[in-house]
């Protein structure tokens, strides 16, 4: 996490509020495709175990049929399960530049996990031709694939659980830790729920409505299939509410706002229209509602991770407010920095540009204005104490009104004073003005204004 810290620049509002929909783009692509694979290959390694317990040639067509509908080819697992995870530590590195990094590394930790049980289930794919003479190789093989994936993701959702409350952050001092906690766990089994209701609606979209093919012909089949994945989905689908409700209820009360509170709902309320669907589709005697399920969990993803990404901005509002201003700061200083590469580069001297820009309003040196003539006043500073005065100027004398904050950055107030006090020695026939190292008069070491 030291080369995020190294390589990012502090975002502005405008940047914060594009992360965010960055952050849900992201949730809305990658976990949908990773909830398929995980819920298709459980439900493919219990339809083979069932093959072979009591051999059932639809059980195992239909295995077949998810471990290469779902998984994809090399280009799939790369853009949809690899990529979205080298994103995300850089949407949320910029999101909390300069705070305590915990239990944000733990999102680069998942990384190695999640490409390895790709590679494993790609092995498991691969042994599905051999499954009946190497039975034990091919479930091992889908068991410890799936476990990784499954393991790696509990860590994922868990990291951005904790993001929700920074109050903690300084307790999570190891992974056991960071997952023992019962709303992660409540999430965790939201969405492993969400897997496998999900695999319903990709047997009757992706199997008997996308790939018409793999039906055609077979009237049995497609029957078997269809029942089986409302079936699926339908038995899933009711315990959705349950727990992204006890999810929302273990939440930190800083989290909610009214939007939240309308983007759980909608949650609950999708969830029930999709127990609908999915009651339809297994009452109809011909393969329906297929795009209309599917369509309503990506919508149940995006809305998911919607209420995450918000009820995150909502914990650390503070935190945004501290990198906007540091971000504001950062780019006038490289705005700063630029006017005095310029003026160099013109032979213009950046003090005296920026007081004949801002300063003239109100100064001059021999003359009285809206504020008292610079000659009188100036002889009790050195370049520190007059710097000091412009970033933040006082009222001493009632003579003059008070001076308002000319909103200099330091190298504007450094270069304004330096151009100032050789000035009024230029002025006074050669008279050095007070050294740095000069103690600046017992009384306030502010311009008489």
């Amino acid at each position: 996490m030291d080369f995020l810290n190294q390589h990012i620049i502090p975002p502005t509002a405008q940047h914060l509020a594009l992360l965010e929909f960055l952050a849900v783009v992201t949730y809305a692509i990658h976990l949908p495709y990773i909830a398929m694979v995980m819920g298709s290959t459980a439900v493919a390694m219990w339809l083979t175990f069932s093959d072979h317990e009591i051999p059932n040639p639809r059980f195992a067509r239909l295995a077949g049929d998810l471990i290469d509908t779902v998984l994809g080819n090399r280009y799939t697992i790369l853009i949809l399960g690899v990529m979205p995870l080298f994103v995300l530590p850089f949407i949320y590195g910029q999101w909390f530049v300069g705070a305590p990094l915990a239990p944000l590394k733990y999102i680069v930790f998942v990384i190695p996990g999640v490409i390895a049980a790709f590679v494993i289930l790609a092995m498991y794919r691969g042994s599905f031709a051999e499954r009946k003479n190497k039975f034990q190789v091919h479930m091992g093989l889908g068991t410890l694939g799936l476990g990784a994936m499954m393991g790696s993701y509990f860590v994922l959702l868990s990291t951005i659980g904790r993001l929700h409350d920074p109050e903690k952050w300084f307790r999570l001092k190891n992974l056991v830790v960071l997952l023992l906690n019962w709303n992660v766990i409540w999430k965790f089994l939201f969405f492993v729920h969400l897997a496998f209701a999900l695999t319903g609606a990709v047997i009757l979209f992706f199997l008997l409505r996308w790939s018409r093919e793999r039906s055609l012909g077979d009237a049995e089949y497609t029957a078997f299939a269809r029942k089986f994945g409302a079936g699926l989905g339908l038995a899933f689908c009711f315990a959705l509410p349950v727990f992204f409700l006890f999810y929302v209820f273990t939440s930190p009360d800083v989290v909610f706002d009214n939007t939240n509170y309308v983007l759980a709902a909608s949650v609950v309320g999708v969830s029930l229209l999709i127990a609908y669907a999915f009651l339809g589709a297994l009452q109809s005697r011909q393969p329906r509602f297929g795009a209309t399920t599917f369509s309503l969990f990506i919508l149940i993803f995006v809305l998911a991770g919607s209420f995450d990404v918000r009820a995150m901005a909502n914990a650390n509002r503070e935190h945004a407010r501290v990198i906007e201003q540091a971000a504001e700061k950062e780019a006038m200083e490289r705005e700063v920095e630029l006017e005095t590469a310029m003026a160099a580069a013109s032979g213009k001297n950046l003090g005296e540009e920026t007081f004949n820009k801002v300063c003239m309003q109100c100064h001059r040196f021999d003359e009285k204005l809206v504020g008292p003539p610079l000659a009188t006043v100036l002889t009790k500073y050195n370049v520190e104490s007059l710097k000091a005065y412009l970033l933040s100027p006082v009222k001493v004398d009632p003579a003059y009104p008070p001076m308002p904050n000319p909103g200099l950055t330091p190298v504007q107030a450094a270069a304004v004073a330096a151009y100032e006090l050789q000035h009024l020695a230029s002025l006074t026939g050669g008279t050095t003005a007070p050294t740095e190292t000069q103690t600046t008069p017992a009384e306030p070491a502010a311009p008489k204004h």
